[in-house]
Parts: structure tokens; sequence; C-alpha cells
């Protein structure tokens, strides 16, 4: 039995890039560097490095600690490599600034991919934690979405104060638009004290 085959088997969560537009709050991006006025280390991965990941990686999450994956150059060719070997494919975008006819492409290069966009709250107050997103458009996005993947995209929401009580609404507007829905409670969090931790018992977690 070759070594390899139990690589297969197993998933890979990648950050892909150093890149990304967003300046999250409670992000180590922008509490560890961004906001000591220190460049973001790291950079992007290669093709033929990626090549060599989905050769043992079978399921690849591409869900940034540091970046977007939209944010990488060849992006685009990563899903397509993903499509083309039968890596099933899920994609955690929250980050706005590419454009409608980039995300088109994006999705005709794997219409397999899952698709995850992290919208917090009503889309036109998910900058107040995500700062520079443009919460409507890419609720937009999302939308557009459903006319490429076979899959249905996923709206992400983390729970802070300011939106804990448009989750009511949040989950109308899903269930109008038939998109399942992903309701997070967060522990990234100063103190207990921290203005963006939710009132409501039942959306707090405890900080361990």
């Amino acid at each position: 039995m070759s070594k390899f085959i139990f690589f297969s088997r197993k998933g890979l969560n990648i950050d892909i890039t150093h890149r990304c537009a967003l300046e999250c709050l409670r992000c180590q991006r922008t509490t560890v560097f961004i906001n000591k006025g220190l460049k973001v280390p790291g950079e992007d991965m290669s093709l033929k490095d990626f090549e060599k990941v989905i050769k043992y990686f079978k399921k690849i999450n591409f869900c940034g600690q540091y970046s977007d994956p939209v944010h990488h150059p060849k992006f685009t060719e990563m899903l397509k490599m993903c499509y083309k070997n039968n890596v099933q494919t899920t994609v955690h975008n929250a980050s706005s600034t590419k454009s409608k006819e980039w995300y088109v492409e994006a999705f005709k290069s794997n219409i397999k991919a899952r698709w995850v966009f992290g919208i917090d709250g009503l889309p036109e107050t998910s900058c107040l934690y995500r700062v520079n997103q443009d919460g409507v458009k890419l609720f937009n996005i999302m939308l557009e979405s459903k006319k490429y993947l076979l899959q249905l995209p996923i709206w992400q929401i983390i729970v802070f104060s300011f939106n804990e009580n448009d989750i009511d609404k949040c989950k109308k507007m899903a269930d109008d638009n038939n998109i399942p829905i992903n309701i997070l409670q967060s522990s990234r969090w100063n103190n207990e004290k921290d203005p963006l931790i939710p009132k409501n018992a039942e959306y707090k977690m405890k900080r361990i």
C-alpha cells in the first residue's frame, strides 16, 4: 500500500496568500500587524506547490487565517486544478473588492465548489466588524453564485452585539433566497467588557 493513500483520505485547510482587503476588528491580521504598523508576513503559494498539495489531499478548504483566498492572483487557476483533479473544494470569502465579472469566472472555474460567504448580520451593517467590506455587494454576489454553482452557497454570520437583534431578519432573508445560513459564536474578545460581545446569552460564548 502506498504511504500516500492515507493523505488522500484527509482534508486540508490552507492559507494560500498573505493578502486581504479587510481589517476585521479581532482578526490577528489586524491586531498583531496592521494596528502596530507592521507588514503582514507571507507570500502567494505557487501553482507548482499547490499541485503537490492536491496530489495528496482530496479535500481542500480555502479558509485564510490571515488572508482571503480570492486575493491570490492565480486563484481561479487553483479552482480549475481542483475541479480537474476531482478535489472536494470549499471557499471561505469575506472580502468584497473583486468585481462581479471576476466572481462569475471563479464560479465557472469550479462549479462543484462550495462557497461560504462571511457577512455578519444584515449586509448593510456587516462592515461594523469586517472593516472595508461592502456587505450588500457581497450578498448580491452570493445570490449570483447560485446561477453557476452546483451547491448552494452558505451565508455565515458571526454574532456580535451590533447584529444579535437582527438574526431573525437574516434567517428570513436566507429563507426567502433559499440560502443555507450558518450562525457562529465567537470567543475572540479582548475582555468581558468588549463592546462586540453579544448580550443575549444564547449567542455569547465564554472565553476559555
